[in-house]
């Protein structure tokens, strides 16, 4: 029986500098679970981007929702040169199975930086 997933982008703080001459990020995230994918708009010069993004919408069988966590790629947009991966987070969505969890997932996740190994934010 195929499930609804609904993910809304809200913000990030403390992302890294990626543009040296403004000391800025130009900053937007990829969404993707399974064959989908979604992007929120770039929001320019700032290390605490606030997207507010439209509600992105997936349908799912079970054991897709079981196998594959959502994927979120941080990213900072380049005009001219393809765009620099800032970080990644995955969401576990097996919760949202349960009967007696809530069926919502939301909260701040910490960003896992690709480039250097480590969690560019933690809880």
């Amino acid at each position: 029986m195929p499930g609804r997933v609904k993910v809304r982008i809200l913000n990030a703080r403390d992302l890294p500098i990626m543009d040296r001459a403004s000391e800025l990020t130009d900053a937007f995230v990829e969404v993707r679970f399974g064959p989908d994918t979604y992007k929120t708009e770039v929001c320019k010069k700032s290390l605490n981007p606030q997207w507010n993004s439209e509600w992105f919408k997936f349908e799912a069988d079970d054991e897709v929702l079981q196998d594959e966590p959502l994927d979120l790629k941080v990213l900072d947009y380049d005009t001219y040169s393809s765009h620099d991966t800032i970080g990644k987070v995955y969401i576990d969505l097996n919760p949202l199975l349960s009967r007696e969890s809530p069926n919502t997932i939301s909260g701040w996740f910490p960003i896992y930086d690709t480039m250097h190994g480590k969690t560019i934010y933690q809880q």
